[in-house]
């Protein structure tokens, strides 16, 4: 049993490390498929996202690192992909030209400033502060459920292969409580995204970046039981920008899962993401 990771940056946007380390950290744990999934260009400056002139060279790397990849491991070519209406997302005709193996999706814009620029819900607290006063007139609720209605419209228009960590936007309150998660209308909104998602058979990972430092998996596990009873294909991804993060907090994940009724897990078979069967050790890949 071995296990994958599908979701990854390397130096080419936010990551740490050439491709060819993340390979090598891949052998060393014995992995199966390792797939990146840089963050795609965007037409305005981010800080994180891939510079639009090196796209070429990213594919071309990641192509000649699959080439090169020894027997046993599976390297799969892919891109972190946000979704903007009218301005980028997972269908978007540039990102189905590229032949890439796989799509993330994912929302960490939420409309825009009165300046105009975009509103990321993924930076500093003091800028999601910012957002929710001068978006949302401080109403907290109308900018959450703006983040969900905005993944949900992604899914709707042309979903990902994957969604990536679906209530990301909850990771502030471990700076300071702006919402309660166990509020109904919370819950609601996280359901609908993940019942979509079953509807539209895309894979929604565990995404377990903040595990390590933080101990939280996005989407929460307080859902994980709702994903199983609604038939929620899932996987375990870790984001990592560095190659020892690889596996962070996998064997806890699937402890979880399984706890939860999880039996399989959606896994990559050539062309196609097929459901595999797995334990806290990894997947069961026969």
């Amino acid at each position: 049993m071995s296990w994958s990771n599908y979701h990854g940056h390397c130096y080419y946007c936010d990551g740490k490390e050439v491709p060819e380390a993340y390979v090598k950290e891949a052998l060393k744990q014995q992995m199966r498929v390792i797939g990146f999934s840089c963050h795609a260009p965007l037409p305005f400056e981010t800080g994180w996202t891939m510079p639009a002139d090196k796209l070429d060279d990213y594919l071309t790397e990641i192509d000649q690192v699959t080439r090169n990849a020894p027997q046993g491991l599976t390297v799969l070519k892919s891109l972190e992909v946000d979704f903007i209406p009218g301005i980028m997302g997972p269908n978007h005709p540039d990102i189905q030209a590229l032949g890439l193996d796989y799509v993330v999706g994912s929302v960490h814009y939420v409309d825009r400033l009165p300046n105009g620029n975009h509103w990321s819900i993924d930076n500093s607290n003091s800028e999601f502060a910012e957002g929710i006063q001068e978006i949302f007139k401080g109403d907290v609720q109308l900018a959450i459920q703006r983040y969900f209605e905005l993944q949900r419209q992604m899914l709707m228009e042309g979903s990902p292969d994957i969604l990536g960590h679906c209530d990301k936007i909850r990771m502030h309150n471990l700076v300071h409580p702006h919402f309660s998660e166990t509020d109904e209308w919370y819950i609601r909104e996280v359901h609908d995204l993940l019942k979509l998602a079953a509807e539209k058979q895309v894979v929604v990972e565990i995404n377990t970046k903040y595990f390590t430092r933080k101990g939280i998996f996005f989407p929460s596990q307080d859902h994980f039981k709702y994903m199983f009873d609604n038939g929620v294909r899932v996987t375990i991804n870790s984001d990592a920008h560095r190659p020892e993060a690889l596996l962070s907090g996998f064997a806890e994940v699937a402890e979880l899962l399984l706890k939860a009724g999880f039996t399989h897990l959606w896994e990559w078979d050539g062309d196609q993401f097929s459901p595999h069967s797995f334990s806290e050790e990894g997947i069961n890949w026969s």
